[in-house]
């Protein structure tokens, strides 16, 4: 672990443990500056050179000096110290440090504390032996998390005994006055200030802290939640100002709102609980502007008319905002807003099924009011429905070009990407049914047109669908016959008979076109 503040502890620098009488300390500061005059190593003190290595140096002995003019800064060094408590067990224990004994000093102090309660006869080796594990010296016996939990466990328990009111009197002067409460603050602020330093993540001390019980719990608590509930405000604010300069920046706005905040969100969390006042306040105002930066975000697109997946990206982003959310009336405004963008999502494809399936409606009445009408007409003898007249009747009932030109108003191109990106299996079937309907009353020529509709097959595939005999016109249908008639009458005549087959070409010729020109 190795704290500074244990370290370079001014009473390590001096020499001292804590309770060093002023007169003892003037003795060992002069002695050191002698020592360091004469380029000498100091005689063996309390520095326990096993804690690593100290250069002590003249300007370092004055810089001690003055860390511990003051009762307040001698407390505060006096808390990652070592004091003797207990002559009997404390003296052996600090000559086995500087024997470099580990093993003996740890079957001292752990015998002492082991059995739970703290008592006038081992309260200074809760402390000290606190203090050994938040030093380097057991460095490798265990991880840096085992020794903190076990060394931040150890001082917290003696803080919180009655007897932590000796070790103030012992460090500093009768009349300074400092309550147990802020005692215990004061060990966990420079703790907390230590562990940052080193870079472990505060998670480490928290979860060691919430299994514990001591009396400046909830304040240190309060005080710890501060720095990231105002983080998370200020993230909050500037969210805000990038949503409202620029609503089309509002999806990274509210990612990056999401993602810089949840490492804070989580600490707080995980310190005063889900049910706690201060969290519900923040994560509601949190998820609020989450969820105002995807409103924004579908709102623009859908009024530029972008041809994003923008929807989907905003009812993710509304999720997250829905993750954070822990009051009923944010949590409702969320699920409405996702409600109405899923509606929304899909306009592309209800718009298209909406139209073809009137299409298709219109198309189905005018056959059964056909259908109906011919039926109901008188037959004379041995008259017959000319059925194939009627269906001519039935596929011409509609204006087909007019129905090509609502598709091409109401289904655009820019529109295909959103209908097959879709997620609704059942409505992109349904649309699926509809195009081939539609397909199948389209000539080739109008199919060219909108043949961008039937996206899920090729080009080719859909520009040939319908380039069949029944797909041509009336007029096409007898050149192609006059064709055939053609080459099978050469080809059973030969050469012979090229003239009569032109002759009849002529003759045949000219019947069509006169049929064609009464037709039109």
């Amino acid at each position: 672990m190795g704290l500074h503040s244990v370290l370079d502890n001014p009473y390590r620098t001096l020499g001292l443990l804590v309770g060093t009488t002023s007169r003892e300390q003037e003795r060992q500061v002069k002695r050191l500056k002698q020592f360091i005059e004469a380029e000498q190593a100091p005689e063996e003190d309390f520095s326990f050179p096993l804690l690593g290595q100290m250069v002590r140096t003249a300007d370092s002995v004055s810089e001690a000096i003055s860390k511990l003019n003051l009762d307040n800064d001698k407390i505060s060094a006096a808390l990652f110290w070592f004091y003797n408590g207990n002559a009997i067990t404390d003296e052996p224990a600090f000559d086995a440090i500087k024997e470099g004994n580990l093993d003996e000093v740890l079957n001292i102090w752990k015998k002492l504390t082991s059995g739970g309660d703290v008592t006038q006869r081992n309260a200074s080796a809760y402390s000290n032996l606190g203090t050994l594990y938040l030093s380097d010296i057991l460095q490798g016996t265990n991880s840096e998390e085992t020794l903190l939990k076990l060394g931040v466990t150890l001082k917290l328990k003696f803080l919180e005994s009655d007897f932590s009111r000796d070790f103030k009197t012992l460090a500093t002067d009768e009349t300074f006055k400092i309550v147990k409460k802020d005692l215990q603050l004061n060990f966990l602020h420079q703790l907390q200030s230590q562990i940052e330093r080193k870079g472990l993540p505060p998670k480490a001390l928290l979860d060691i802290l919430n299994d514990q019980e001591f009396t400046a719990k909830e304040d240190y608590f309060r005080g710890f939640i501060k720095k990231p509930l105002e983080q998370i405000e200020r993230a909050i604010e500037s969210a805000k100002n990038d949503r409202k300069k620029n609503k089309k920046d509002s999806l990274l706005a509210g990612l990056h709102l999401y993602n810089t905040t949840k490492p804070d969100f989580n600490q707080i969390k995980s310190i005063v609980g889900s049910n706690d006042i201060r969290l519900s306040s923040i994560a509601d105002k949190l998820a609020d502007e989450i969820l105002q930066c995807s409103i924004d975000y579908f709102n623009e697109s859908m009024d530029s008319d972008s041809s994003e997946d923008y929807a989907e990206k905003a009812i993710t982003l509304a999720n997250k905002a829905k993750s954070v959310a822990i009051g009923s009336i944010i949590k409702d405004r969320i699920n409405d807003n996702i409600a109405t963008m899923e509606s929304m999502k899909d306009s592309e494809l209800s718009m298209a099924i909406e139209l073809l399936q009137s299409i298709k409606d219109a198309y189905n009445n005018k056959k059964a009011t056909i259908t109906a009408e011919v039926k109901a007409m008188p037959l004379g003898f041995n008259q017959t429905i000319n059925w194939d007249k009627v269906n001519k009747m039935i596929e011409k009932s509609l204006d087909w070009d007019k129905v090509v030109e609502f598709i091409l108003d109401v289904i655009p191109a820019k529109n295909i990407d959103k209908i097959k990106n879709t997620t609704n299996t059942s409505d992109l079937n349904q649309y699926k049914e509809l195009v081939n309907f539609v397909f199948g009353k389209l000539s080739f020529s109008q199919i060219n047109k909108v043949k961008y509709i039937c996206y899920w097959k090729t080009e080719n595939a859909v520009s040939n669908a319908q380039l069949t005999v029944s797909s041509l016109p009336d007029w096409a249908k007898w050149c192609l016959g006059i064709a055939i008639f053609l080459v099978v009458v050469g080809l059973i005549w030969g050469e012979d008979g090229i003239a009569t087959v032109f002759g009849f070409a002529a003759i045949f010729g000219m019947l069509f076109l006169i049929g064609w020109m009464r037709g039109q």
